[in-house]
């Protein structure tokens, strides 16, 4: 029953199957009860009535939410209809009043499952209209049935335990985002440290952000202590002007490119007074926007992704070469592989 797009999800999963199955569970109960009270007490009264009709209600819900997946507008739904069900309950029962007033707090909390702010506000809203409603209407009208004075804090208390379990639930969510943040950033770090190069992301205000790879064990402990952009600090002198050029070209024109870079890496024998070390690197920018939806803003510099990774033969020590420029074309001409040319090719070659 849960939607595709959710199933798999570890974050909005739980959220769909608690959901569904608070859903199932309230229209199961309605049928239960529905014969039970027709058989032991007669006809229901009219708030009786639209509990049991609020409490089917959830089934199409449900359905609505297995079809479309979207949760947000689901507990939207869900919210307003809760609301509305004490709204009429508050009516018949006193008003202001009433002593299902209380119960109109629990549809705000059930928002806060959405995710979305616009959700919580809306709700919130209809919630205070509503009760802002029954003040407008007649007191004489507005009372069809009363319960009896020692049932109202029975009302009250299941109130309170229902907004409980609302918590228990947000805490639940809460502690399950904690852990799964927890495993992806560890599962994020053993992949950095099994990786040989680092990616990089040098942002539009030019700052430079690392997003992966083994930069200590490249660049040292105080990697990023020369700068925003520490890549450039670490470059040798004759490469910097063919790097800043390539990073103005995808910055602003949104162009890739590839180049052979020497870098100032980190040894820990190295002295602190002695020469730098620079090693060959396979430096790659590439437009942040080209793994990014949306269409880019001409009028805005877009960020730019920096790999760089060691290059497993050496290069030499002269300029910086642009392997873009470099790559040999393959030839169009395809030979033919097919099975039927096989035993033909066998004897053009035995005969040669």
């Amino acid at each position: 029953m849960i939607h595709p797009d959710a199933v798999s999800d570890p974050l909005t999963g739980p959220l769909h199957r608690s959901f569904l199955v608070g859903c199932f569970f309230s229209g199961a109960v309605a049928l239960f009860v529905l014969p039970l009270h027709l058989a032991l007490a007669g006809a229901p009264h009219s708030a009786a009535v639209l509990m049991l009709a609020w409490m089917l209600g959830q089934w199409p819900l449900a359905l609505y939410l297995s079809r479309s997946g979207n949760l947000e507008r689901a507990i939207t739904i869900s919210s307003a209809l809760f609301a509305l069900f004490t709204g009429v309950i508050c009516a018949l029962t006193g008003g202001a009043q009433s002593f299902a007033v209380i119960w109109l707090l629990i549809p705000c909390l059930e928002a806060a499952f959405a995710g979305q702010r616009r959700t919580a506000v809306i709700t919130t809203g209809f919630c205070a209209a509503v009760y802002a409603g029954l003040f407008f209407l007649p007191v004489q009208g507005s009372i069809g049935f009363s319960l009896p004075p020692a049932l109202d804090p029975v009302a009250s208390l299941g109130a309170i335990l229902y907004a409980g379990l609302l918590a228990c639930r947000l805490i639940s969510d809460r502690s399950r985002t904690r852990m799964l943040i927890k495993s992806a950033i560890e599962d994020f770090q053993t992949m950095g440290q099994a990786v040989s190069g680092v990616v990089c992301e040098v942002q539009s205000n030019g700052d430079m952000r690392l997003l992966g790879g083994p930069a200590r064990r490249l660049f040292g402990p105080a990697f990023a202590s020369s700068g925003p952009d520490w890549i450039f600090a670490r470059l040798h002198v004759t490469d910097r002007p063919v790097y800043l050029t390539r990073l103005s070209e995808a910055r602003h024109d949104g162009l890739a490119s590839e180049l052979v870079l020497r870098v100032r890496t980190f040894h820990e024998h190295m002295e602190g007074n002695g020469a730098p070390n620079f090693t060959a690197m396979t430096v790659r920018l590439i437009p942040a926007q080209a793994f990014r939806a949306g269409a880019r803003d001409q009028t805005e510099t877009q960020p730019v992704l920096v790999a760089i990774d060691p290059v497993t033969s050496e290069t030499g020590g002269g300029a910086p070469i642009e392997i873009a420029d470099n790559v040999e074309q393959l030839p169009d001409f395809t030979p033919d592989v097919s099975l039927e040319s096989i035993p033909a090719q066998a004897a053009r070659a035995k005969s040669a």
